[in-house]
This record gives C-alpha cells, sequence and structure tokens, in this order.
C-alpha cells in the first residue's frame, strides 16, 4: 500500500468512537481530490471549510431525513452537526409540508426560500470542523501525522498536489474502507438493523419505496365481510382512503414484510409517521400474524416468510430492539 495512503487507513481504522465527525471530514476530503486536475499548473490544492461542510450536512442530511441514524454513543446529547442538520430538515418539511424524504443532492433550498438557514448551518457546520475535527483527524496516540496542512484562520485545508492526486487515485478504496468504518460505528450507536445496507443505498441513491398494492390480496384474507378495517382504530376504511402503513417504521427496517404491515386510514398513517408503536399495537400485530397465517394458503412464499416471523417472534423482538 502506498505509504500516503497507509497513514489515512491507520488514521482511519484507529480513530475514536466518540462520534462518527471524522468520518464524514474524511469522507469530504476524498469527494473533493475527485475535482483535481491533473494538467493543473497549482502545486498546492486548496478546500475551503465551507466545501467541507456542505458535504458533511449532505452525508448527515441523507443518514437522518432516510433512517434517523444516531451518531454517537450519547442518546441525550447529540453531536451539534445533527443537531444543526435535524433543524434545517425539519424546517424544510415545515416549508414543504408533508412530504417523502427527499435527498440533499435534490433540494432547491433558494426555491423554497430557506437559502439563509441552509448558509448558516453550513457555517455552524463549518465552525466545527475548524475547532474540533481538522485537527484532531491527523492525531493519533501522540503522533501527528502530517497528510495535509491546515490555515484555520482562513479555513482552508492545503494539500501539495502529488498527495492529493493519490487521494483522487485511491479514492474508490477510502469510500469503501470509510463507510465501513462508519458502518461500524453506527452499528455501535444504533439498534436499527441493516445499517450496511442504508448506508451503502444512501451513497448509491439505490432508496426506493416500492408499491404495497402487491400485499393487498394477502391482507384481505382478515376480512370475511370484504369490508377493510383500519388497525388503530377499528373502523371501516373507505376505498379512497385505504393506506397500507409498517407497524415497526420503514425507517428503521427498511424492508417491506407482511409480518409488518397493516391497513389503516391515510390519514392515520401520515400522523404516526415515524413512531414507535404502542406495546398494546405489537400485541395486536402479533395476534393478527397468528390468524392471517392460518388463513393463507400453505404453498406461497409469503406464507413461509410470515411463518418464520411468527415462529421466530420478530415482531417483538425487532420492537423490543428499537426501544433499545
Amino acid at each position: 500500500m502506498d505509504s500516503y495512503i497507509k497513514q489515512w487507513h491507520d488514521l482511519i481504522i484507529n480513530c475514536n468512537f466518540d462520534n462518527t465527525y471524522k468520518m464524514a471530514w474524511s469522507k469530504a476530503l476524498v469527494e473533493l481530490s475527485l475535482n483535481i486536475k491533473e494538467n493543473s499548473e497549482e502545486e498546492t490544492i486548496a478546500f475551503d471549510f465551507s466545501e467541507i461542510a456542505k458535504l458533511c450536512l449532505k452525508y448527515y442530511w441523507n443518514q437522518t431525513i432516510y433512517f434517523d441514524l444516531i451518531q454517537s454513543p450519547s442518546f441525550k446529547k447529540q453531536p451539534e452537526m445533527m443537531t444543526s442538520t435535524k433543524e434545517l430538515i425539519k424546517v424544510f418539511f415545515k416549508k414543504k409540508g408533508k412530504v417523502q424524504p427527499i435527498r440533499f443532492e435534490r433540494v432547491d433550498f433558494p426555491a423554497l426560500k430557506l437559502e439563509k438557514q441552509y448558509k448558516e448551518t453550513v457555517k455552524k457546520i463549518a465552525n466545527i470542523l475548524k475547532q474540533d475535527v481538522c485537527w484532531r483527524f491527523k492525531n493519533l496516540n501522540g503522533t501527528t501525522y502530517e497528510i495535509y496542512d491546515l490555515d484555520s484562520n482562513r479555513r482552508i485545508v492545503h494539500f501539495n498536489k502529488h498527495n492529493g492526486l493519490k487521494l483522487k487515485e485511491h479514492s474508490d478504496f477510502l469510500f469503501t474502507f470509510i463507510n465501513y468504518r462508519w458502518t461500524q460505528m453506527l452499528e455501535g450507536f444504533n439498534y436499527s438493523p441493516r445499517i450496511s445496507r442504508k448506508v451503502r443505498a444512501i451513497d448509491e441513491d439505490n432508496i426506493k419505496r416500492s408499491s404495497l398494492k402487491k400485499f393487498h390480496k394477502n391482507l384481505d384474507l382478515m376480512f370475511e365481510d370484504g369490508q377493510r378495517k383500519c388497525f388503530y382504530c377499528d373502523e371501516v376504511i373507505d376505498d379512497t382512503d385505504v393506506s397500507v402503513d409498517h407497524v415497526i417504521p420503514w425507517s428503521y427496517m427498511f424492508s417491506d414484510d407482511l409480518w409488518n404491515l397493516v391497513y389503516c386510514h391515510r390519514g392515520e398513517n401520515s400522523t404516526k409517521s415515524n413512531r414507535l408503536p404502542l406495546e398494546e399495537d405489537i400485541i395486536r400485530l402479533e395476534n393478527r400474524n397468528v390468524l392471517l397465517l392460518d388463513r393463507m394458503e400453505s404453498k406461497s412464499r409469503d406464507y413461509d416468510q410470515l411463518k418464520i416471523a411468527v415462529e421466530k417472534d420478530y415482531v417483538k423482538k425487532f420492537w423490543t430492539s428499537f426501544k433499545g
């Protein structure tokens, strides 16, 4: 391994688990290195803290708006970057109205008249990077790795061109390695399953919400008179108002499973959002699954999956882990 890249490897693999700041910082620097031109006459490459902060915001926005991933071991006091990111997301939803999560790259802040809040958030993150991250990332066990130079007053990170091009050349390896380390941290902070799959899906822009109509056939087996009833209020649902809901939120499960799906009114689905269900709902879901299994044809993939879920007590296990 190239000696310069080896230093990056050592810093990433051995950094502490206080939060994920260093992963966001290193990932942003590697992403910015992709813009370095080999034929440039400049001998020094400079990255402004505001550029780095925008990328950090992008990473935290996407991990938060889709999956609300926790970025530190403290549940009571979240990192300042996360506080600022969540405040911006909250303002976005308030301005946009209740909508599906949107990737950071596709949000038009000026059009939403949120450019001021966006710039303020970037500035806050840049301040944190200056105070706590940029110099700490280079330090490991009392040794400073001179992988870049800092001009903190001007808020600039300097690379000599040779090292900057090495970052670019080995970017695929570094991205993979940073995500691996970031995933390790997230698995220590979150009870949510499928962390690596979530991180990968965010990076690959591969987060899709599939249609749940294919589940209607089996869910309808619960209603012998043909009248669908809301799982939460037990009232009949008009065909124009029916919705399929993930009892344990989709943002947690990141999958569509029959054992976790129920009918409800559209308004109740929207109001429930990503809230954790009550224990009484969990008990009713467990009972529903046993009854539904009894009514399904035994020779089907859906039947087999539901049977496994009932036998392995998925509902209670996932709900309990979600509660922490």
